[in-house]
């Protein structure tokens, strides 16, 4: 058996284990009467550009705002260059500003957020239901609160993505698709205060594949967070609109090259 399949099936092993292990899942689904709910719409723009045989780039904007804000209190900058080992098989490194603007009564607001991540993706589209998998380590540094001094953070993200077609069996231009997925967070590290269960998100949506390198996504996404500042969790249901774009540019590179 190939090294590369060996490890695809180790990798998907582990994190299973860990989305049906882990305690936040129960809390998630019972939504305890002392969490705090909040209602939020989520928007993003990802990219994934394709340069070279090996190289791309990858850029991504989020803007979450909830109802009764008309700045929102969060936005998410990221960028990175992914290396490409395989066509399924991709590796990110790069950098993320998070910018929060909060509401007086948010009591797990924080200020700015620098990141650096490391991340490792896995996909099988040769099914009908298209699998996707993303490994994320996180090197933090966050305001707990606005204006204290920054403090060190580790974070170590899972993500499971199913996608499947609802006309036929290919995901192409003109048709729409459906999604399911998961997101665990774990924190570790001696400022982790013995917290390892951070967060998660559950997230349902339909799409339309618009083009080969582009489509949209409007989706219900369930939010699970384990809150630093205080004892207890905080549940948000979010409105998730999301355009994805994701061109390769080689052909049209390699010609300008010529």
């Amino acid at each position: 058996m190939q090294t590369s399949t060996l490890l695809k099936r180790g990798l998907m092993l582990l994190p299973s284990l860990m989305l049906l292990l882990h305690p936040g899942t129960a809390q998630q689904l019972s939504a305890p009467s002392s969490s705090r709910l909040r209602q939020n719409t989520w928007l993003m723009l990802l990219s994934d550009a394709r340069l070279s045989k090996r190289w791309g780039l990858h850029t991504e904007v989020q803007v979450l705002r909830t109802r009764t804000s008309e700045l929102g209190y969060q936005n998410v900058f990221r960028g990175g260059a992914t290396y490409y080992a395989t066509d399924n098989l991709l590796l990110t490194g790069g950098y993320a500003y998070s910018q929060n603007v909060a509401e007086d009564s948010y009591a797990g607001a924080t200020g700015p957020e620098h990141r650096l991540y490391q991340q490792l993706q896995l996909r099988d589209a040769k099914n009908r239901v298209q699998l996707q998998q993303r490994y994320r380590l996180e090197q933090r540094w966050v305001q707990l609160r606005p204006g204290q001094d920054f403090t060190y953070l580790n974070r170590l993200r899972y993500q499971l993505r199913l996608t499947i077609p609802l006309l036929g069996r290919e995901l192409t231009s003109g048709v729409p698709f459906a999604v399911v997925a998961d997101e665990i967070f774990l924190g570790f590290g001696h400022q982790s205060n013995g917290r390892l269960f951070q967060q998660n998100r559950a997230y349902a949506g339909v799409g339309y594949q618009i083009s080969k390198a582009s489509s949209l996504e409007i989706g219900y996404l369930n939010q699970f967070v384990q809150l630093p500042q205080e004892g207890r969790p905080e549940l948000n249901e979010n409105m998730q609109i999301s355009l994805c774009f994701n061109p390769d540019w080689r052909r049209v590179l390699a010609a300008a090259g010529n």
